[in-house]
């Protein structure tokens, strides 16, 4: 792995980064058995990924002009507007205001480099940075390394739901 530089993205490389987001979600919507068309960040526009740009906070991990590695934390004062069930909405409660972790890839021949943690730390502390109480997010449960991945970096499933046409968990980690 080259001299990487961490730095937020810009609205205008919103093509790069929705490039990046498409390949990474297509294999995790092969990992994870999700049926073709379940995915709407693979139907994502580049206009849409430059808004989520210009209103989260959209971490890359750079490689010269290219992003190779992504997570957007997207500040929620009310997260219970995510809750699947009654069970969720006083977890959900706890960690308000709270950050939503959404569009996580790294480029496949960086995956288990380490790269990944090293973003998702980075996301946790500009939510520690900012005084948010935790992070959540919401991955499929039958992609059981990336459950483990998350399981080992301190989030817990809180709640499945199938809504979306696959097996979907609730991800928390309070702070």
């Amino acid at each position: 792995m080259t001299d990487l530089t961490l730095r937020l993205a810009y609205p205008e490389e919103a093509y790069k980064v929705a490039l990046l987001i498409r390949g990474a979600m297509l294999s995790y919507s092969k990992d994870s058995n999700i049926p073709k068309g379940m995915l709407e960040s693979l139907s994502e526009s580049v206009e849409s990924v430059a808004d989520r740009i210009s209103h989260g906070r959209c971490l890359c991990f750079w490689d010269g002009p290219e992003p190779v590695a992504t997570v957007t934390l997207t500040v929620m004062a009310n997260p219970v507007k995510y809750s699947f069930s009654d069970k969720t909405m006083s977890a959900l409660s706890d960690i308000a205001p709270a950050g939503y972790i959404s569009r996580f890839a790294v480029r496949s021949d960086l995956r288990d480099s380490g790269l990944g943690i090293k973003l998702l730390d980075a996301a946790e502390n500009m939510a520690r940075d900012i005084e948010l109480k935790g992070l959540f997010l919401h991955s499929s449960t039958d992609n059981k390394s990336l459950a483990k991945f998350y399981g080992n970096r301190g989030f817990a499933i809180i709640d499945h739901e199938h809504g979306r046409g696959y097996n979907r968990g609730l991800f928390i980690k309070k702070f």
